[in-house]
């Protein structure tokens, strides 16, 4: 399918809009419907990004963080998520939906073979020694007809139907990034949640070790009972907040699973290896703004929706003009079946057709996909702008983010020295043990913070990440075989 060059299909107010309908709106298999030089001058876009990096984002971006474990799980996640599959099988479905469009292009030829056993009573009075009252006969009969597509009406139809195939492929290529994002941001909460485990298990002990000496000095009569209840509240503080991470890790793991596609208990051993977090990766190049049009899929489902969209609307107003049919039928019969070769009748037939009045239907139907169309264009503008902030936000949050971690880094210095200098004082009978407890509880909530920034770091690179991706390899999408659902089907008893 080539651009579109029928003029009179470009019924919009705006010119700007016409201009860039015709050129986006490319061949329905084209990978890049619109030209380098388009985005900017019809959506505004800008040159550049705020921030990019050197490093060229890999098609398999998980592998940046350079865990083979992580690699396993999203590669298990795209052979077996339930949902995928679902996304696959809509594919299949928008696949046939475009075969049957195109078979409008050929002619539709049907047949038909009867054989005619036909005996008499012979209780009357009828003569029946004539071999023309009973006996066998045979008739068949071919039909083709085929219509001549003046207007459009069946090109545009199987257009359409073609883009949404192309939209549904893209669609695929959407499920499977945003699996792939799921399964990486859930291990890194996983591998976060087993690290808060163990500083948890540390932060209890040092906490246990103090009640202890605390409890001896009490006994001495050096330390007041309120010194040993706080910090006894201090101990089942740190047991609350480490039962409570010993249930966000089994809750992360069931979450895991059923992005799996498996249950919790078939969860596989290197899912639950603690790997620790991983270095975050170079920056990578993000590209320029209209470049980001070409590769990202939900960008791509949009355009080829509102190419549905137009096509669509191109139908419609085709639907209204008269349709030139072409008919051929041949019949032919006799008592043997070779005499349907011998004694037959050809009949061939032309005829125009068309609504006369229909009480505006038609028209309103036309006006409906219009209206379609337009709203596609709109929602294709909301998708790419969309797609640009997604990408600003993750470089913004990034920049953010980093600051947080230096700024926390420093407090937890800082926290380290106050800690062990209230601690001495406290010794020293300088202080009160309030302002140890208070110390230690900022010591050990600022170790948490720094770990849970890291892994908002990492997440925010997955999002960034999905932000510029284009899709993932054609090999890495799943082609489940079909299922023979006998447990659903109702037999006949």
């Amino acid at each position: 399918m080539g651009l579109l060059t029928k003029t009179a299909s470009c019924r919009r107010p705006s010119r700007l809009y016409c201009g860039a309908l015709v050129v986006t709106l490319a061949a329905c298999s084209t990978t890049e419907p619109l030209p380098p030089q388009l985005p900017e001058q019809s959506l505004g876009l800008p040159d550049q990004f705020s921030t990019s990096g050197t490093q060229l984002p890999e098609q398999r971006w998980w592998q940046s963080f350079g865990d083979r474990e992580l690699d396993q799980l999203v590669a298990l996640a795209l052979s077996a998520n339930p949902d995928l599959q679902a996304t696959y099988w809509r594919l299949q479905q928008a696949d046939a939906a475009a075969d049957q469009a195109r078979s409008g292009f050929w002619p539709r030829l049907t047949g038909g073979l009867e054989n005619t056993e036909q005996r008499r009573a012979s209780s009357n009075d009828f003569d029946f020694s004539g071999a023309e009252n009973e006996g066998n006969s045979w008739s068949g009969s071919l039909a083709a007809g085929y219509e001549v597509d003046l207007w459009g009406r069946v090109r545009s139809g199987a257009r359409a139907a073609e883009a949404g195939r192309l939209a549904q492929r893209d669609n695929f290529q959407v499920a499977a990034l945003t699996l792939s994002a799921e399964v990486t941001n859930i291990w890194l909460q996983l591998q976060e949640a087993r690290g808060q485990q163990q500083l948890l298990a540390q932060q209890l002990d040092t906490n246990r070790k103090t009640l202890r000496v605390l409890e001896l000095r009490f006994g001495g009569g050096v330390s007041g009972a309120a010194d040993v209840l706080q910090q006894r509240q201090l101990v089942e503080q740190s047991q609350q907040e480490l039962e409570q991470s010993r249930a966000d890790i089994q809750i992360l793991q069931v979450q895991l699973a059923a992005l799996l596609g498996l249950s919790p208990d078939q969860l596989p051993s290197f899912a639950r290896a603690e790997t620790g977090l991983p270095v975050l990766p170079a920056l990578p190049d993000t590209g320029v703004p209209s470049q980001l049009l070409l590769r990202r899929p939900d960008v791509r489902v949009a355009q080829r929706q509102l190419l549905q969209g137009h096509y669509l609307a191109d139908q419609a107003w085709a639907e209204r003009l008269p349709a030139l049919t072409l008919g051929l039928f041949f019949s032919g019969g006799g008592r043997s079946l070779s005499d349907i070769a011998d004694d037959w009748l050809l009949n061939f037939s032309t005829a125009l057709e068309g609504v006369i009045f229909d009480g505006g239907n038609l028209a309103a139907a036309q006006r409906q996909q219009q209206a379609v169309e337009q709203e596609r264009w709109s929602a294709f503008r909301h998708t790419v702008m969309q797609a640009l902030a997604e990408v600003e936000q993750a470089l913004i949050n990034e920049r953010a983010i980093r600051e947080r971690l230096h700024f926390l880094e420093t407090r937890t210095t800082l926290a380290d020295q106050i800690t062990l200098r209230q601690r001495r004082a406290y010794g020293q009978g300088s202080v009160d043990f309030l302002n140890v407890l208070s110390a230690t509880d900022n010591q050990q909530s600022l170790q948490r913070q720094l770990l849970t920034a890291r892994r908002e770091l990492l997440e925010n690179r997955v999002t960034l990440y999905r932000a510029l991706s284009g899709g993932l390899p054609e090999q890495d999408l799943p082609k489940p075989a079909a299922q023979e659902l006998e447990v659903y089907r109702v037999e006949n008893q």
